[in-house]
């Protein structure tokens, strides 16, 4: 039954992602005659992810006020579903790394949608999205930035690559802090397997796995504090560090240690 329910799932969610889809593309249309592109696209990305939370079973709370665009935001980064938490609460894009973009038909939408990649094992390419981040930090969106480089299962934060703070660094910008946090019913698989996504499950084989689940938890806590530094590096430890100090672990590093070693 929860797989046929699944597939139920996986139908309203291609469905809805292409009618938002859609419509966030008009913004493109709107452009020609003078029309905020970057406004549209912020507006409907925001509606997309409320739509997809509902669609998935995910509750989203909320600690905190959310930054006022425009706004440079870091986050701790656990899964696929990050985007869509964040998403539904702010109007934003994200800075995502090239692999994403390579991804069956997510990584198009999110491509043509706005989202910024980033090649970090190339120079010239850091310094691309650098110069992008201030073609899309605007009065009527943020931007969005993973500094771990990469998903982990919740038990501790990565440390923070620093390459792409040089803009708000050099522009003196603040930083603000979010911090994420998933957690499931005792009648689910455990958030650090089933929403977190980072062992070697295929992508839609996880994907497929979390819309049998009927439902889990999404908290986004937002810090009240914000970072100005002039250097890129003290800029980044700075915000992991507060970063740390609101972040809640999916699963405490000695119980995911003790996980490791037993899969």
């Amino acid at each position: 039954m929860r797989n046929l329910i699944a597939i139920g799932k996986i139908i309203l969610f291609i469905l809805a992602t292409f009618y938002h889809y859609s419509i966030l593309l008009f913004g493109n249309v709107l452009s020609i005659f003078g029309g905020n592109k970057i406004k549209w696209k912020a507006k409907r990305r925001k509606i997309w992810g409320n739509a997809v939370a509902r669609i998935i079973g995910m509750r989203v709370l909320v600690n905190g006020n959310p930054p006022k665009t425009p706004f440079f935001l870091v986050s701790n980064h656990l899964s696929y579903v990050d985007v869509w938490v964040l998403y539904s609460q702010l109007n934003c894009t994200f800075i995502a790394k090239s692999e994403v973009k390579s991804w069956p038909i997510i990584g198009f939408v999110l491509a043509t949608s706005g989202v910024l990649f980033v090649d970090r094992s190339k120079r010239k390419d850091v310094k691309r999205v650098n110069d992008e981040i201030s073609n899309n930090l605007t009065e009527d969106q943020g931007i969005v930035l993973f500094p771990e480089g990469t998903t982990s299962a919740g038990h501790n934060i990565l440390p923070f690559k620093s390459s792409l703070f040089q803009y708000p660094a050099t522009e003196e910008l603040p930083v603000s802090v979010a911090s994420l946090h998933y957690e499931t019913p005792d009648t689910e698989i455990p958030a650090f397997k089933s929403v977190c996504w980072w062992d070697d499950t295929s992508f839609f084989k996880h994907l497929f796995y979390l819309f049998v689940m009927n439902e889990f938890t999404a908290t986004v806590t937002f810090s009240e504090e914000t970072v100005i530094n002039s250097n890129r590096k003290v800029l980044a430890s700075s915000t992991q560090k507060i970063l740390e100090r609101t972040f809640k672990p999916v699963i405490d590093p000695e119980t995911y240690a003790k996980a490791s070693i037993g899969s």
